[in-house]
């Protein structure tokens, strides 16, 4: 996993990861009922994921017995998550996965089939390792002509939710957390 700067935004936060995405056009009208749905979808999954992924400083602190009863807890549902996904995952058509960079404004890929500047298309990423459920969200692609003849795809998100926003804020700067702590970790 990468921290990078997003070109469009050099203070924003993004991460860069190897997950699965899948895309495909649309040819509608977005309304905001269907909206509202897709936001409601992804606040509840951005919502759980975090719910996943923090452990609780001050239960570690105040209280170390109960602080280590919930970290074997943790370890158990991780590896009954684990067991889950990989049966589900065997029965899911998961797309392939590809390096994908993910932003406070947008999602940028590399692939032989990325869609054309200036389309809309519906997108999923698999943005959480062993849950079988994406993000999904309507964007915009903002490809140059030469990042699409490269292959490259960026999308800029359509009709996010503000609370969806903070929750995928808070996504991306636990993963920037995590790679800091694991620079630090990993140098002499």
């Amino acid at each position: 996993m990468d921290v990078d700067k997003s070109e469009e935004s050099a203070s924003a936060l993004s991460f860069t990861d190897n997950i699965s995405i899948a895309w495909s056009k649309i040819d509608y009208q977005l309304d905001e009922a269907h909206l509202a749905l897709v936001n409601e979808s992804n606040e509840s999954f951005l919502r759980a994921v975090s719910a996943i992924s923090e452990f609780s400083k001050e239960t570690s602190d105040s209280n170390p017995a109960l602080s280590h009863e919930l970290a074997r807890l943790d370890l158990k549902l991780n590896l009954l998550l684990d067991l889950v996904s990989q049966l589900i995952y065997s029965q899911l058509d998961i797309p392939d996965i590809s390096r994908v960079t993910v932003s406070s404004s947008q999602v940028d890929w590399q692939d032989g089939n990325v869609p054309e500047p200036g389309s809309t298309v519906f997108v999923q990423v698999y943005i959480q390792r062993g849950t079988p459920k994406p993000l999904c969200f309507y964007g915009e692609v903002v490809s140059s002509p030469d990042d699409y003849r490269s292959g490259w795809a960026k999308v800029r998100y359509l009709g996010l939710s503000e609370s969806v926003q903070v929750w995928l804020d808070k996504l991306i700067f636990r993963h920037h957390r995590r790679e800091v702590a694991y620079r630090k970790s990993s140098s002499p």
